[in-house]
């Protein structure tokens, strides 16, 4: 294990010090500031990950990748893009990945950018396609609490359902 953390040490290293692709970088930036339009303050945003794997009978990659709040700026943005690609290389990702069977360079990986909600003036959480304790999919499940949707997904409250 010791060799395949290294490994995945060194592309996580890499892809944190390359620059992303140019028309990937436009479309990052020209999407923020369609968020940030109207407004005189940029816009704060969520940066999340959601991997190609998720939600399998026998595996569930949610929260294994990281996820950065309260993003603010186009240079902060981009970074924090980057570094959600390289979670894909953390020590929980790779001993997750290995423990499940996986192989680590056929999981790909897809970022999401919301607009932050006023934790102090709203409720947040995760929605479901299918029942997570039957695995029924012709439901929808939602739990949901005061604050921001992370305390409902690192189990800090009891949702409501």
């Amino acid at each position: 294990m010791d060799n395949l953390r290294d490994r995945g040490h060194c592309v996580r290293h890499a892809i944190l010090a390359a620059k992303l692709p140019a028309d990937l970088e436009a479309a990052i930036v020209a999407a923020y500031r369609e968020f940030s339009s109207g407004s005189r303050a940029l816009t704060d945003v969520a940066v999340r990950s959601s991997a190609t794997a998720e939600d399998m009978p026998d595996a569930s990659f949610a929260g294994q990748q990281e996820t950065y709040l309260n993003v603010q700026g186009e240079r902060a943005l981009l970074e924090a893009c980057k570094r959600c690609f390289a979670s894909l290389f953390t020590d929980r990702a790779i001993s997750y990945r290995t423990d499940k069977g996986f192989e680590h360079f056929k999981i790909a990986l897809s970022i999401g950018v919301q607009r932050m909600v006023r934790a102090d003036l709203a409720a947040s959480g995760v929605m479901f396609t299918l029942d997570t304790e039957t695995g029924f999919r012709d439901a929808v499940l939602i739990n949901a609490a005061y604050g921001l949707g992370e305390n409902v997904v690192q189990g800090r409250v009891n949702p409501d359902e």
